[in-house]
């Protein structure tokens, strides 16, 4: 018996055109394009606090380690944070190595396997390459209106008014 759909039928990813990235099942290439804003995350029931320093959480809170990045990722400018330590842990010790060194100058894709606690995350360095023209130009028009310590004040907002929707 076949079904309403068609066979070859797929969900469309959800990862779309908006301004906040999340890092999806499978390979997530980025390019970073800016120094991460720091800071550390607890949440409020079903919404996120986010505080420059881990002291300002309230007693009994476990605030985690975040950055908040811009992100050159498919085709368009992003913003995406990234709270799992074993990936800043990579990152990090790419951004510090000798052989890869400056994380601004090369893509990384973030590997995400499995799924609630067994959930695993590998990185991987691509080839150095100059960033691309459509993406040096679209992040010269994005930065100036990108203030990424709005992040501390309940929301991250752009010209557009996009507010951060986690």
């Amino acid at each position: 018996m076949s079904g309403l759909l068609p066979q070859d039928y797929e969900i469309p990813s959800s990862s779309g055109t908006g301004l906040f990235a999340k890092l999806q099942k499978g390979e997530n290439r980025f390019r970073i394009l800016d120094v991460p804003t720091m800071g550390y995350i607890y949440w409020d029931g079903n919404t996120p606090v986010r505080i420059k320093n881990a002291a300002d959480a309230p007693s009994g809170e476990k605030p985690k380690h975040f950055w908040h990045i811009p992100v050159w990722m498919d085709n368009q400018i992003k913003l995406l944070d990234i709270d799992k330590a074993t990936v800043l842990t990579e990152l990090h010790r790419l951004d510090q190595s000798k052989e890869w060194g400056n994380l601004l100058e090369y893509d990384v894709i973030v590997i995400r396997e499995g799924d609630s606690f067994e959930t695993k995350y590998s990185v991987q360095p691509c080839p150095k390459k100059a960033l691309p023209k459509e993406a040096t130009d679209a992040w010269m028009g994005f930065k100036d209106e990108f203030n990424p310590n709005e992040i501390f004040e309940g929301a991250t907002q752009t010209a557009d008014k996009e507010k951060l929707p986690f």
